[in-house]
């Protein structure tokens, strides 16, 4: 999806739920509703919140929900097309890019990818989990972050794949596809684990992270001149 075609996208929906996307418009009472919505939704998921329950947090008439946002459906949306339409860029691309066109050894690249990624994750867990759980009941969440994160990624990650490559920092013997769906997948299981399954993340930080970089780098790194000894 080209940048005018999700412009657009995101305009049509905003305009079929009557939302106003700019922040600065937006009353004290929207923003408490936004906040309550975040809370209601992570802690229940779309289903199981109630507009009833989002008002009484938020401290307003559950009419004034209806009255901005129209539908449970409308707040959702207002939550969520913002957020990807704007973490997708600066907080999820830029970073990355800004870390891989340093001039380090692979181990530090992963290390800072990393950590970054993790802080990331952490510091928007709470709208990050309403986007995830949430894009697999409502398809315009899941084509905004096909369409407009995944697409990306995968095209940035494929680039600087190459790039690296020709440093001799990566094996250039495996498929591009293969290398990032690798890295992509440690990390993000570390992720996971880190805030659903906490007993699969049970060491010390630094030691998770130092495993999961050893695991990745002794499977992508070029192979050394000696040769093993069945390969005599």
């Amino acid at each position: 999806m080209s940048k005018k075609s999700w412009d657009e996208w995101v305009s049509y929906i905003a305009e079929q739920y009557n939302l106003d996307l700019k922040e600065d418009k937006q009353t004290q009472k929207q923003k408490k509703i936004l906040e309550a919505a975040i809370h209601v939704f992570a802690k229940k998921g779309y289903s199981g919140a109630s507009t009833s329950e989002i008002a009484e947090r938020a401290g307003v008439a559950e009419a004034t929900i209806f009255k901005h946002y129209h539908t449970k459906k409308g707040l959702l949306l207002r939550l969520v097309i913002p957020a990807i339409a704007k973490v997708a860029s600066p907080y999820i691309i830029n970073p990355v890019l800004q870390i891989l066109d340093q001039d380090k050894p692979i181990e530090e690249l992963l290390r800072d990818l990393i950590i970054d990624r993790k802080q990331l994750l952490e510091k928007n867990w709470k709208t990050i989990r309403v986007i995830l759980v949430e894009s697999l009941f409502h398809s315009e969440i899941r084509e905004a972050l096909v369409d407009h994160v995944a697409k990306n990624i995968v095209t940035i990650g494929f680039d600087k794949i190459e790039e690296l490559k020709s440093k001799g920092k990566l094996r250039a013997d495996l498929p591009n596809h293969v290398l990032l769906r690798g890295i992509m997948s440690q990390i993000g299981a570390y992720m996971i684990a880190r805030n659903v399954l906490p007993e699969l993340a049970q060491g010390k930080e630094d030691e998770e992270i130092d495993a999961i970089i050893d695991m990745l780098t002794n499977g992508i790194t070029p192979e050394s001149d000696s040769k093993s000894p069945q390969d005599e």
